[in-house]
């Protein structure tokens, strides 16, 4: 199986991410010539960040890993306003920080395929009797319809199908809720159980890994027009 699953129980993490503006001190010399427009200027630029670096985040993320919009949203961000404080040229306002919280995530977030087991073959087969639920007593063989092979694959990295070891097999997450989610399952012993379920990477362990770079990029860059644009505004 690939390393990027595992088996076992969730495990809630947390991701963060830096930004700089590659041209500051130009901007910095242009906020020198403004009084209160110059602080007014990085407001709105942080105004800016709390409201349109959520979706940047989520484009940097999609550009390395196949994972669905749906489970970065879920993830986050938690804006927190006032947590940090911005400062240029010598003015200093209060700023913001996105924060990501997420449990590692199911395949089911990744494209996975199949979406459900692929039924019954039609020739029954002689299989032990301890794999069988016998309606009456257990017998030492049972002669059943088994599943058709398949094998579960998920695209975690974008561009790569990885798959999960053989013996993995799709099945409801909860028996009492029929709109439960279907989810991969491997036995972790020797019999039918126990079984747990197959996770991979959670969303803030993307932001750490390989859309960190892309993300600082995509938010700096961005940042930096929105911060201009403020400027020239303020010095109409």
């Amino acid at each position: 199986m690939s390393s990027l699953f595992y088996t076992g129980q969730s495990r809630r993490t947390n991701g963060a991410f830096s930004v700089t503006m590659k041209d500051g001190a130009k901007l910095a010399k242009k906020l020198e010539k403004l009084k209160d427009g110059g602080e007014t200027a990085i407001k709105r630029t942080v105004s800016d960040f709390t409201s349109r670096a959520p979706a940047w985040v989520s484009k940097g993320i999609r550009q390395h890993y196949g994972v669905d919009t749906a489970a970065i949203k879920e993830a986050g961000p938690k804006t927190k306003r006032g947590a940090t404080s911005t400062n240029v040229s010598g003015i200093s306002v209060d700023g913001a920080s996105l924060e990501y919280k997420g449990e590692t995530l199911t395949p089911i977030h990744f494209k996975m395929s199949p979406k459900a087991p692929r039924g019954l073959q039609d020739k029954r087969q002689r299989i032990p009797g301890q794999m069988v639920d016998f309606k009456g007593a257990a017998g030492p063989v049972g002669i059943v319809r088994t599943p058709k092979p398949y094998t579960v694959k998920a695209t975690i990295i974008k561009g790569q199908r990885a798959s999960m070891k053989a013996g993995t097999y799709l099945a409801s997450s909860s028996k009492k809720n029929a709109d439960a989610p279907t989810l991969p399952f491997q036995r972790t012993g020797e019999g039918r159980t126990p079984v747990e379920a197959v996770r991979t990477l959670s969303v803030p362990q993307m932001i750490s890994g390989k859309a960190k770079e892309t993300i600082e990029e995509t938010i700096g860059s961005n940042l930096e027009k929105r911060f201009e644009h403020h400027i020239q505004q303020a010095m109409k």
